[in-house]
């Protein structure tokens, strides 16, 4: 019998991996946010009440290691495992895993697309944190593909296998609602590149598997010290980028990064380069979504942090950008933004939870006032008259929304119905 703590996408990714496996007879989910009618579509599965005979327990990312769940496992020395775990150590092919605070999702996404362009779509995969668990793969023979994965410090602070090759943007604070403190979230972070390899994949030299690779930001003081005392070969972040063929808008280290990881794993210059200039981003990372009166509106909504917002407010001409800041605090410093708000002469629109704290740090011509609805903070950006406005709100979206697509999926519907 197995058990899994969170129903979520992960949890259920691991419940449709699971019904068809022979071995397991029963399933139960621990999740007080789901009802048995919603588990009891997956055949074999039913809400659970104890651990009692359970064999083994999937732990969703959402769920830290001191739920009292976990601790009850371990007392009863129940195996406790993740899928990210499972990916990490029975995928047969090339794992390559991406993680930082802010741009994983669009750096990973640009090394899948330069790999599918070197090697062909149908040798390359992608899941992880912004996708399904892809436990599916784990028992296809697939020693010539890649999979290419986003991680979190949720699905990292209990890995055991490293992927082959490992890509660290970024570590500023964030999650210090679920982390401990800024140590516990920087060591998650680290796992990426603290174990080997598992023994089960292809290699990124047949027969080799124990050869890792990773590629680390050296401008970032954290990052830098994850090469200490790793057997991987380090890779630093390329300076070699033509960000004038370059279409989408992001950090240059995003950039950077995806570079150094596809020129690591032998893609060529050609490929590179085409993918570049063809690449348009990814939902919610500021994706253009209509330009209407001469204003070009962004939905920027997976921008969850201060220091992605910073990315926003520097991607446009100074003096030209509103943004819609908002939402839940995850208890995060915001004195950065505030001063690049100020050097960039950012307009904002603060609401939600944390529009008081906006409008109190943030001077007042800079701002304006606060606002009811999410609408009618879209349209009070529209007021300003400014050339673009981006929804950058450096915070959770669970004050209005179940998460941060349902939110960007909002703003999209309010700017196309102008």
């Amino acid at each position: 019998m197995v058990g899994i703590l969170g129903f979520g996408v992960d949890g259920q990714g691991v419940a449709e991996w699971l019904v068809t496996q022979d071995a397991v007879d029963r399933i139960l989910v621990f999740d007080d946010k789901v009802s048995n009618a919603e588990v009891q579509k997956f055949r074999k599965a039913e809400i659970g009440s104890t651990l009692e005979g359970i064999d083994l327990l999937f732990r969703s990312p959402g769920f830290p290691l001191i739920h009292p769940l976990i601790a009850d496992a371990k007392k009863r020395e129940i195996l406790i495992t993740s899928s990210t775990r499972e990916v990490l150590k029975n995928f047969s092919g090339n794992t390559v895993g991406i993680t930082g605070s802010n741009g994983k999702t669009t750096c990973t996404a640009l090394i899948q697309e330069f790999l599918k362009g070197e090697y062909g779509e149908e040798r390359v995969e992608r899941g992880g944190n912004d996708g399904v668990p892809r436990l599916d793969l784990i028992e296809q023979k697939k020693e010539d593909c890649f999979l290419v994965l986003e991680l979190s410090s949720f699905q990292l602070i209990d890995s055991e296998y490293s992927p082959n090759v490992a890509v660290v943007l970024n570590v500023t604070p964030n999650h210090l609602d679920w982390h401990r403190d800024m140590g516990e979230y920087a060591e998650a972070k680290r796992q990426i590149v603290a174990h080997p390899p598992s023994p089960r994949s292809a290699g990124l030299r047949r027969g080799k598997s124990e050869r890792q690779i990773a590629v680390l930001n050296q401008n970032d003081p954290i990052v830098k010290k994850f090469a200490e005392g790793i057997k991987s070969d380090v890779h630093w972040f390329t300076d070699d980028v033509p960000f004038d063929q370059i279409r989408v808008k992001s950090h240059p280290d995003t950039i950077r990064a995806a570079i150094t990881a596809a020129r690591a794993l032998k893609v060529s210059e050609s490929t590179i380069l085409k993918v570049l200039q063809e690449f348009k981003g990814v939902p919610h990372r500021i994706e253009f979504v209509r330009e209407l009166d001469g204003i070009k509106y962004y939905n920027d909504s997976s921008c969850t942090t201060p220091e992605s917002a910073i990315v926003a407010c520097e991607a446009f001409e100074k003096g030209s950008l509103t943004i819609l800041l908002g939402g839940r605090d995850k208890k995060m410093d915001f004195s950065n933004l505030y001063e690049v708000i100020k050097e960039r002469d950012v307009a904002v629109v603060p609401y939600g939870e944390m529009a008081a704290t906006f409008q109190k740090n943030i001077p007042t011509s800079y701002h304006l006032q606060t606002t009811t609805s999410f609408e009618e903070a879209i349209q009070a950006a529209r007021s300003t008259g400014r050339p673009n406005i981006v929804l950058s709100p450096s915070c959770t979206s669970f004050d209005m929304f179940k998460n941060a697509k349902e939110r960007g999926k909002k703003f999209g519907e309010i700017v196309q119905s102008f």
